[in-house]
């Protein structure tokens, strides 16, 4: 009788264990199922950790939008991000990355552009920028519509490359019972909001935007 209320608990067990895992992978892969009127032509996908992706079109400018859960600094809650590509040419060669509140753990931000930039003063304080030669000129190009976006407290961080550029804004924030307790990650967030991936891609389009003119320098130069 033992053996069998053992095997009865173990059986139990596997089926619960199960029942989550399938409760997890539905919740993930469903993240962006309310976005997709978002952009044209949209398509819907799963990456490597089942987290929904979402690829569309927003006019010339192609839009990859994607989740990154971050768990790895252990004195806040955990963060899951949500990262807004958009793939456009930029007038510029240089590699400009913005990063408000670095906690040395944040992988997904390139880690070895050589330059440490200035902090313009409109900025927050605690906002790390880094680049490559001739990103000193991007933060003054992108004036307001960036020094705007920097005190907006979700944003985490501004990636500029010559094919385009990313935002990282806050998707949600662990729960904290479930992460002090047991240090797990569990997000109270069942579907991203229409209204949130919109607000990030039309300020991703506005920087797109300015960044696609010509620099004076680059005007000035064509001149010469």
């Amino acid at each position: 009788m033992l053996i069998g209320l053992s095997l009865l608990i173990l059986l139990s067990s596997a089926a619960f264990c199960l029942h989550q895992k399938r409760r997890e992978a539905a919740w993930r892969g469903g993240l962006l199922d309310d976005c997709t009127g978002q952009v044209a032509t949209p398509r819907l996908g799963r990456d490597r950790a089942g987290f929904a992706t979402l690829r569309g079109r927003l006019g010339p400018v192609a839009v990859d939008v994607r989740f990154v859960p971050d768990t790895l600094v252990h004195r806040r809650l955990p963060q899951l991000w949500l990262h807004v590509t958009l793939r456009a040419p930029i007038a510029t060669e240089a590699v400009l990355d913005v990063l408000r509140r670095p906690a040395g753990a944040e992988f997904y931000a390139p880690d070895r552009l050589p330059l440490r930039l200035p902090v313009p003063e409109a900025w927050p304080v605690d906002t790390l920028v880094r680049g490559t030669a001739g990103a000193e000129a991007l933060p003054a190009r992108m004036g307001p519509a960036l020094s705007r976006l920097l005190t907006d407290p979700t944003v985490k961080e501004v990636l500029v490359t010559p094919d385009g550029l990313r935002l990282t804004v806050q998707a949600s924030q662990g729960a904290r019972g479930t992460y002090l307790l047991l240090r797990g990650s569990r997000f109270p967030l069942s579907r991203l909001a229409p209204a949130q991936l919109g607000g990030t891609l039309r300020d991703g389009l506005d920087l797109a935007r300015i960044l696609s003119e010509p620099s004076s320098e680059t005007r000035h130069a064509r001149a010469a």
